[in-house]
């Protein structure tokens, strides 16, 4: 019997090969418009095409790749959740905003969205073409793109509201690091921000399409001074509680003047 893969491992491998197939079917995209675009320009159903189009370079330009490898690791707990609220640094090589995954996360979950209704909207069109029997091939091509484009960034669109609300509750939560070197241990603790409440995503069956929404949730932040207990109280090593630099400094001076 084959092993059963993990929950965040099935997620991830099914969202890469949405991606892979998405990205094959902007290709075809591509070409069709490029082909057809001189005798159709004028049509409907191609103004809804190019913004397919339009909405398709946008996703992959976001490099939802790199947005997979960056957040799973975080929901599996190979690395802490502050990770990836770090923004990305961007050289002069990768001019553009420096985004951390965790907003590109949402950006992503919104051009997801936004992309149903042109699909639907241009299938119609076609469909309308289709019934008087003008470019039945054309036709027959761009109304079965239209349907994978369709079911991929659906199921793409639950996918990633997922991940969002799985990665917005570890993010939530206090995290704690642990710093080896040699003999020597130490914990660095990242509390959540309380300014900038957190945000939850929410798929709603609207008609014929899944129909993004965003509610905001307040931090369940803690205090830290009912956080400050013993990392491992069972064993048998010590651990003392160091304060800030800052809080040392006022009497730092008078230390000096005694030695």
């Amino acid at each position: 019997m084959a092993a059963t893969r993990p929950e965040g491992s099935a997620e991830e491998h099914r969202m890469r090969a949405a991606l892979r197939h998405l990205q094959a079917e902007a290709g075809v995209l591509e070409r069709l418009v490029y082909k057809h675009r001189n005798q159709h320009r004028g049509a409907a159903y191609f103004q809804y095409l190019l913004k397919v189009r339009r909405d398709e370079k946008l996703l992959l330009g976001a490099n939802l790749m790199e947005v997979i490898s960056a957040v799973f690791p975080v929901i599996t707990c190979r690395k802490p959740a502050n990770t990836i609220l770090v923004p990305n640094r961007q050289g002069k090589r990768k001019p553009g905003a420096n985004h951390c995954q965790y907003k590109r996360l949402l950006g992503v979950a919104r051009l997801l969205s936004q992309l149903a209704e042109p699909v639907m909207k241009g299938a119609v069109q076609i469909s309308f073409l289709l019934a008087r029997s003008f470019f039945v091939e054309l036709c027959t091509a761009v109304l079965a793109l239209l349907a994978r484009v369709r079911v991929l960034t659906q199921q793409m669109l639950l996918d990633v509201v997922s991940v969002y609300n799985k990665v917005t509750d570890l993010t939530d939560k206090k995290q704690s690091v642990k710093i080896s070197i040699g003999k020597v241990q130490a914990f660095r603790e990242y509390y959540p921000s309380s300014n900038n409440p957190s945000t939850i995503l929410e798929c709603v069956w609207v008609k014929d399409k899944f129909v993004l929404h965003e509610k905001t949730k307040a931090s369940s932040q803690k205090t830290q001074g009912e956080d400050l207990k013993s990392c491992t109280p069972d064993s048998s090593i010590q651990y003392e509680t160091l304060g800030l630099v800052s809080e040392g400094w006022n009497t730092l001076p008078s230390l000096i003047h005694d030695i």
